[in-house]
């Protein structure tokens, strides 16, 4: 039998519905090999198929016996069961047929997989109650964190309506584009201005988080692409294309600059 949930509703745990407490039961009775061969199947109308919740149950028992192999191994069929399940980032309204590429879908779905993640390495370090729901109903759960990344992503869309960003096309505007060429806001030689480094901090502090891991990175030195494989860089870390990247360190650019002329001008 498995584990019982320690997540607490109205004083009452959280338990896993009889169809995945059965699936559980019946995986724990065959081999880890035999285990890893149905994780392995993807069709949800194959007979060994197994839900996503007994998945994550698999996942989270490895953190008492130390299984790595196992874990990543789980761990990446439930990822890819994740992707899925969020939005495509091609959308329809290119020209001669071609997609669009949706930032708001981007930022919704690095919202998720960042969130589900640190949540799969808390649990791993000790118990995160929060993935319990995920246990008693994954597909429910998950839609709840996705409309979290949508209202984000809406919330971060407005803030970047003031220097002129078009989501949808993932381009800026001219006037904008003008500014984002100007001086590089970051530069070495400015930030060896105190006055300058602490007003500039504050406007860093202000950006929209996809924008601001971007030049959180630079500052730190990474750079944003690279064709040598083990050279870290910003595409590595924050798993975005080179283009769009470079597309959120440009709009971080236009607003540091404006943040810090609006400052001047007070």
């Amino acid at each position: 039998m498995a584990v019982p949930l320690r997540k607490l509703k109205d004083g009452v745990l959280y338990q896993r519905r009889l169809l995945v407490e059965n699936a559980i039961d019946d995986l724990m009775k065959v081999s880890r090999s035999d285990q890893q061969d149905r994780c392995a199947i993807a069709d949800p109308s194959d007979p060994g198929y197994i839900p996503s919740e007994c998945l994550l149950h698999l996942i989270r028992g490895c953190r008492s016996d130390n299984s790595d192999h196992f874990f990543a191994m789980i761990f990446r069929t439930l990822r890819r069961r994740v992707l899925t399940r969020l939005p495509n980032p091609a959308i329809k309204g290119g020209g001669e047929g071609k997609s669009l590429v949706s930032q708001r879908n981007i930022a919704i779905n690095e919202y998720v997989v960042d969130r589900f993640q640190a949540m799969l390495v808390q649990d791993r370090a000790g118990y995160d109650e929060r993935l319990d729901y995920y246990e008693v109903n994954f597909d429910a759960a998950l839609a709840t964190l996705r409309l979290d990344g949508r209202k984000k992503a809406l919330r971060e869309e407005k803030r970047s309506e003031s220097i002129g960003y078009d989501d949808e096309t993932s381009e800026l505007n001219a006037e904008v584009e003008k500014a984002a060429a100007a001086q590089n806001p970051v530069s070495e030689s400015k930030l060896d201005d105190p006055v300058y480094r602490s007003r500039l901090y504050a406007a860093i502090e202000s950006l929209p988080d996809n924008q601001r891991r971007v030049i959180e990175l630079l500052l730190r030195g990474i750079q944003i692409d690279s064709q040598e494989p083990n050279i870290p860089t910003i595409v590595r870390f924050l798993g975005c294309t080179e283009k769009t990247a470079r597309n959120r360190r440009d709009r971080a650019y236009a607003a540091i600059r404006k943040a810090l002329e609006t400052e001047e001008d007070a």
